[in-house]
């Protein structure tokens, strides 16, 4: 009687516990639920045991993706880098193979069911390893009256690695240079560039070293010079200007001759005269070259020949009446009636300034009698003069009430 109450009691207690716990599941399943399918991140392929000698064909393009079930709060923290998918290369020889993909995952509350695709075709190819010469490709030619020498690479080979099919395709390794109108040798470092025979680059190989210094002189021809072209100018420019400058367009020129003749101009060649007497103003003007015989220029026998003439920049100083302004009509004088103004500008302006030009004016600022003190300013000033200063700048002005 008491065995039997006894096992009637533990029964009572396990059907409890399982129906606390299947409540318990379902109630989390609820909150959390289980969530099966194929994850979004693609995910690159291992690839393990592979041949010291061999190489896979475009293995960027060899991915996979897994399919899995977990609970929805682990799939929402899931990315790429919690799985590995895996191939096994060991004893495969070049050639197409199919292989079989294993995927493995970091955290345990993850299953993996599915992996998609289960197997990947791949290309294993036999690395090749070859040197080969650096040949220069210049883009463009030197300027008339110089010639290129001879190409220098350091180093003059690189070493070329990469699938056979591929380093079969290698015609050439180049580098390519332009000259640029470039009058001295050229030092510069290029990168190097694989071709087929077509002139179409080849593509994953590695080259070493990837690039190389490349340089190439650049030396004038015998009869050839390059010579500064020095301008002649002639006569005074007008008193009271002065040449703020002279340039030349273009400032050197390639001269063609007997070297010996070339030897004896020495670095210039001088300009036909111009006249510049009594200039008062900027003068361009086309000149020729004045060349010794049996001596040419490579291209155009004249220059544009500019000299720049500008005006003296002076100062003056002048005394000037100082002018109650017609704005108040009650009588009125002003205190002091003469000032002292300090001018800048061009001389010869400056020179044939008038009475009447530079006036000073002062302003009544209230028309009602009394004393007021009130600035000074100038009227009438000639176009490029500059007033610095009016001494002193204010004047007092005393306006009388009416008689």
């Amino acid at each position: 009687m008491i065995l039997r109450s006894l096992l009637s009691n533990t029964s009572s207690v396990l059907i409890a516990i399982v129906f606390a716990l299947v409540v318990w599941v379902v109630a989390t399943n609820e909150q959390n639920p289980t969530r099966e399918g194929l994850f979004a991140d693609a995910i690159p392929i291992t690839f393990e045991n592979r041949g010291e000698d061999l190489q896979i064909l475009d293995p960027s393009r060899l991915i996979a993706r897994v399919r899995i079930r977990t609970q929805e709060d682990v799939w929402q923290n899931l990315n790429g880098a919690n799985f590995v998918v895996k191939a096994d290369l060991g004893g495969l020889d070049a050639g197409e193979h199919q292989v079989e993909l294993i995927a493995v995952s970091a955290d345990p509350r993850v299953r993996i069911t599915a992996i998609d695709p289960p197997t990947v075709q791949l290309q294993l190819e036999k690395i090749r390893q070859v040197a080969m010469t650096i040949r220069v490709r210049v883009l463009d030619e030197p300027p008339l009256g110089y010639e290129m020498k001879t190409p220098e690479v350091s180093p003059s080979r690189v070493t070329v690695i990469g699938p056979q099919n591929e380093i079969e395709r290698v015609n050439d390794a180049t580098v390519d240079i332009a000259l640029r109108g470039a009058k001295t040798a050229i030092d510069r470092e290029a990168s190097v560039a694989l071709h087929d025979a077509q002139g179409n680059p080849v593509q994953n190989l590695t080259v070493t070293p990837a690039t190389v210094k490349v340089r190439i002189p650049i030396e004038q021809r015998v009869g050839y010079k390059d010579a500064a072209v020095k301008a002649v100018i002639r006569g005074n420019v007008a008193s009271g200007y002065w040449v703020s400058d002279i340039s030349v367009d273009p400032a050197t020129v390639t001269l063609v001759g007997a070297p010996d003749a070339l030897n004896q101009l020495g670095g210039f060649v001088e300009t036909e005269p111009l006249d510049a007497t009594g200039a008062k103003e900027s003068i361009t003007k086309r000149v020729r070259l004045k060349l010794p015989e049996g001596v040419s220029v490579l291209n155009a026998n004249d220059v544009m020949l500019r000299v720049a003439v500008e005006p003296v920049l002076s100062g003056l100083t002048v005394r000037r009446p100082v002018t109650i302004s017609e704005t108040c009509t009650l009588p009125s004088t002003v205190s002091p009636d003469t000032v002292d103004v300090i001018l800048s500008g061009p001389l010869p302006i400056l020179q044939t300034l008038k009475a009447d030009d530079v006036q000073i004016v002062v302003d009544a600022p209230r028309c009602v009698p009394g004393s007021f003190q009130s600035e000074l300013r100038a009227v009438n000033v000639p176009a490029k003069i500059t007033v610095e200063s009016i001494v002193p700048a204010t004047a007092e002005v005393n306006v009388e009430p009416t008689p």
